[in-house]
């Protein structure tokens, strides 16, 4: 029967079309305008191709439409065998795509993260141009909803329902200030010790910004903000030098920048950040793309276990 079943399957390329649009999308109704379908006909292509597996690949009481177990495990694979199919395609056709891959990352997570990452793709893909838009939150969503980058790394927040955001670790924010500081040596700091203290705040583009802003404002604290910078690197440097204290997430403060610094966890609230990878959800990758996402997720997934 097995191998009678593995006669009949065939490749379905239509079907796995409005797979990955459905998947992607959450909605039938999204996924047949993207594939300029109605949506019988797009419907009667998921049927074929579940008939053809011989599994259902969807969850379609759910909402969003959920994948099942199959389609979970269907999805990636379906994802870059597609990818590879139409990157060959534009090969045979001579045109080739010229668009460098495009990524958006906070600066913290690009410095602690994407060295290694990097230096194994260009290894991998033999060369190949790969920007990186090392920006602030609110300048790597713009240009995510703009279409102008693959994928982003950055810190997650209320997304837009059609970016796919897949979270990936936490990291906890700490008070830093400088060693030889009243507060260094404590185990942890309360938010109400600092209302003499002069702190610096990074400016309003900043997804820590909001993180901070909001947990106080839930806590009822006020924060004594005194000096406001653009990066987190100009925060590191004049705490060092004495000019105040500044609450940062743990990869900000990290190697050589935290040299002369100290970093005590900070409590009343305690703070975190949730770090995940942005993509929009009707946007196909290539295969190059699709493959540093890939381990880019895979090398975070591993840090959060073992932290």
């Amino acid at each position: 029967m097995q191998e009678a079943h593995h006669r009949r399957m065939h490749l379905d390329l239509p079907g796995l079309e409005a797979f990955i649009a459905v998947a992607d999308l959450g909605s039938f109704q999204r996924a047949a305008a993207r594939l300029g379908i109605s949506q019988p006909a797009l419907t009667r292509r998921l049927q074929r191709l579940e008939r053809i597996i011989g599994q259902d690949l969807l969850l379609r009481r759910s909402r969003p439409i959920r994948l099942s177990a199959c389609g979970s495990a269907l999805l990636p694979e379906a994802q870059a065998a597609m990818a590879q199919l139409s990157h060959a395609m534009r090969r045979a056709g001579g045109q080739a795509e010229a668009r460098p891959l495009a990524i958006g990352c906070l600066p913290t997570l690009a410095v602690r993260y994407l060295g290694p990452l990097l230096a194994r793709h260009r290894r991998h893909w033999q060369g190949g141009e790969v920007l990186i838009y090392d920006l602030s939150a609110a300048e790597i969503r713009a240009m995510l909803q703009d279409g102008r980058l693959d994928f982003a790394l950055a810190a997650l927040g209320p997304e837009h329902w059609d970016v796919e955001s897949i979270p990936l670790l936490e990291e906890p924010f700490y008070l830093v200030c400088p060693r030889g500081h009243r507060l260094a040596r404590r185990r942890a700091v309360d938010w109400s010790e600092l209302a003499t203290e002069p702190l610096i705040s990074i400016g309003p583009l900043s997804e820590n910004r909001r993180i901070i802003e909001a947990a106080l404002q839930r806590a009822h604290v006020a924060a004594p903000w005194r000096i406001e910078v653009r990066h987190l690197s100009t925060a590191v440097a004049l705490v060092a030098a004495g000019a105040g204290l500044t609450a940062l997430p743990a990869s900000a403060i990290a190697g050589p920048a935290g040299a002369g610094i100290a970093a005590v966890p900070l409590t009343g609230p305690a703070l975190m950040r949730r770090i995940g990878l942005l993509r929009r959800r009707d946007q196909l990758l290539s295969p190059a793309a699709q493959d540093l996402m890939n381990q880019i997720l895979a090398t975070l997934r591993t840090t959060a276990a073992e932290a």
